[in-house]
């Protein structure tokens, strides 16, 4: 069994302080937060993406990385949490990944990403975990650059569905 490589961080969404920055509702958030998890592909186009729907709080979703295909579990907590799975047990990888609103006070949201997944390690004297870390964190900054753009642009429906 491989070692698990554990983080998170905050997105600060809505900055109070920065009144030229639109300030997004959690329902509109919530909802691109979906999208996100629903198309992933949209977001990072390395990816292929296809959904096997099952209710309104779970779905499978099959993403191909190259040669690679897993198959992630993901499970909606409405207007709350997103969580993802993809089971080390019978697929090449462990990955988990849950995203979550949080509003410390009316209107200041945030979004907590935090990840378990198998590790990297070293290869070549490099930390590749850190460029992991570090990627996963950009790729999350700018997933909230594009939700933003899509409320912005009238894209994001505001219901509990997916």
């Amino acid at each position: 069994m491989s070692a698990l490589l554990e983080f998170e961080h905050i997105i600060q969404v809505n900055d109070l302080t920065r009144p030229e920055l639109t300030v997004l509702g959690r329902d509109v958030l919530w909802q691109g937060l979906v999208y996100r998890a629903s198309y992933p592909d949209h977001f990072n186009p390395a990816l292929n993406c296809r959904l096997e729907p099952d209710n309104d709080a779970h779905f499978i979703r099959y993403i191909e990385v190259g040669e690679l295909e897993l198959r992630d579990e993901v499970t909606l907590v409405p207007m709350q949490e997103i969580r993802t799975l993809i089971d080390g047990r019978t697929q090449p990888m462990h990955a988990e990944s849950i995203a979550t609103i949080e509003e410390p006070e009316p209107g200041q949201l945030f979004v907590r990403f935090s990840y378990k997944r198998d590790s990297i390690g070293v290869e070549g004297g490099l930390n590749a975990d850190d460029f992991l870390k570090e990627a996963y964190l950009q790729q999350d900054r700018e997933a909230i650059i594009v939700i933003r753009q899509m409320a912005a642009d009238n894209q994001l429906v505001c219901n509990s569905g997916h």
